[in-house]
């Protein structure tokens, strides 16, 4: 390898170690749960994939249904409207129970939809937010949440979800308890969520 070469690997290398590659931590119930460490990072990222009977319009319908997510989201203790912009973009409020003695989590949310009818895909950006909600006592406010959904429409009404979330839960909570637990919470979330997309619950 020439002296030029050896520059430009050297400048390029930090970006493909970023991260170590996903490790799959539990595959039933046609949902995968897939786990990896950032550099640099405590928690590890969470990566989902699934496909389910229904639509992305139906999907919307239940994930903007925010005083409802107690219904499916793993240890959702109450979630509720904070604000709607516009039909695409709302911010919600919610609790989360954790097991004692680890304190309980609150966090603000902006979910936002970017449709896009021509490739048949809906993406859906869920990312935490800061300035409207007080702190309150006795609970301790998640400083960063980002979770990413790549819905893709299928033949049969079958839709394919890709969801990616990583987290900084703040506080004292040990990374090895995050991490440790970091595969029921999805994995329930997605169950739940399926039983409901394919329910003839109406939206």
């Amino acid at each position: 390898m020439n002296k030029y070469n050896l520059i430009i690997f050297l400048l390029i290398m930090p970006f493909f170690c970023l991260a170590q590659n996903w490790e799959l931590k539990k595959n039933e119930d046609g949902i995968a749960v897939y786990t990896r460490k950032l550099n640099n990072e405590r928690y590890k990222e969470i990566k989902v994939l699934c496909e389910f009977k229904g639509t992305a319009a139906r999907l919307t319908k239940i994930l903007q249904d925010v005083d409802h997510h107690s219904d499916w989201v793993y240890n959702t203790k109450e979630s509720h409207l904070v604000k709607r912009k516009n039909k695409d973009t709302l911010t919600y409020y919610s609790i989360a129970t954790l097991p004692w003695p680890v304190s309980n989590r609150d966090f603000v949310v902006q979910l936002s939809f970017t449709p896009d009818p021509e490739n048949k895909v809906l993406k859906i950006r869920a990312q935490s937010v800061g300035g409207l909600v007080l702190d309150k006592p006795g609970l301790i406010r998640v400083p960063y949440c980002l979770g990413l959904w790549t819905v893709t429409t299928l033949p049969a009404n079958r839709i394919k979800i890709e969801y990616t979330f990583s987290t900084n839960p703040g506080g004292a909570i040990p990374a090895w308890l995050v991490n440790f637990t970091a595969t029921a919470g999805p994995f329930n979330s997605f169950k739940n969520l399926k039983r409901i997309m394919e329910s003839k619950k109406a939206y």
